[in-house]
């Protein structure tokens, strides 16, 4: 049976994030981890870690680095750092390094959620994600809204959604686990193709703990 999503509460922090770095988008209520009807989203307790970087190596610039969760762990793409004054305490978010302050830069948060679904129900869970997004997004997308599937290196499943905007392009993946999963929500405002890689290393990289 096909259940509904929606949006969590935020806090003011996120929802302040969500006006000023996704100004434009009214679709994007639903960033932030979703929850499917009858079972409140939780997240772990405790939040993400700052990156974890081998000795002598600075999370400013360097290729490889690890992002560790509370859930599971990440590359952080080289050239990459987390955005403290835009980051929650469960959602962090990353921009390039040589982000000034000034305008929307590319984006990336990744933020985790639980359901009701299964990792073998992943076309049941993608089907749901799909009908809410297509139904937020009447009157702010500026073309259709396309959904594939991937694989990580580790062989977990991937549900990819890609929505053009006006002025940005937005790509959701889903790395679908038992009854939780991970959400990396990239906004390319550049149309840069290494925004799209750096999303693309993340999701690629990640494994669950």
């Amino acid at each position: 049976m096909q259940r509904n999503i929606k949006a969590r509460p935020r806090s003011g922090k996120e929802t302040f994030m969500n006006r000023y770095w996704m100004k434009g988008a009214g679709i994007l209520i639903f960033t932030s981890a979703i929850t499917l009807a009858g079972c409140g989203i939780k997240n772990p307790e405790g939040n993400a870690s700052s990156a974890s970087n081998a000795p002598g190596t600075s999370s400013a610039g360097v290729s490889r680095a690890s992002f560790q969760t509370e859930y599971g762990s990440f590359d952080l793409p080289s050239g990459w750092i987390k955005n403290e004054e835009h980051s929650t305490v469960d959602k962090p978010l990353f921009v390039t390094k040589d982000y000034n302050g000034n305008g929307i830069p590319d984006n990336i948060s990744v933020e985790y959620g639980t359901s009701h679904y299964t990792k073998e129900q992943a076309k049941e869970f993608g089907e749901a994600v799909l009908k809410q997004l297509t139904e937020q997004s009447q009157g702010e997308a500026e073309g259709q809204i396309t959904a594939s599937g991937e694989n990580t290196k580790s062989g977990e499943s991937v549900l990819v959604y890609n929505m053009p905007l006006s002025d940005r392009v937005c790509t959701q993946y889903y790395i679908v686990g038992d009854q939780s999963y991970v959400m990396v929500y990239e906004t390319n405002v550049s149309g840069s193709t290494s925004c799209d890689s750096a999303a693309e290393e993340i999701v690629n990289s990640f494994q669950w703990k």
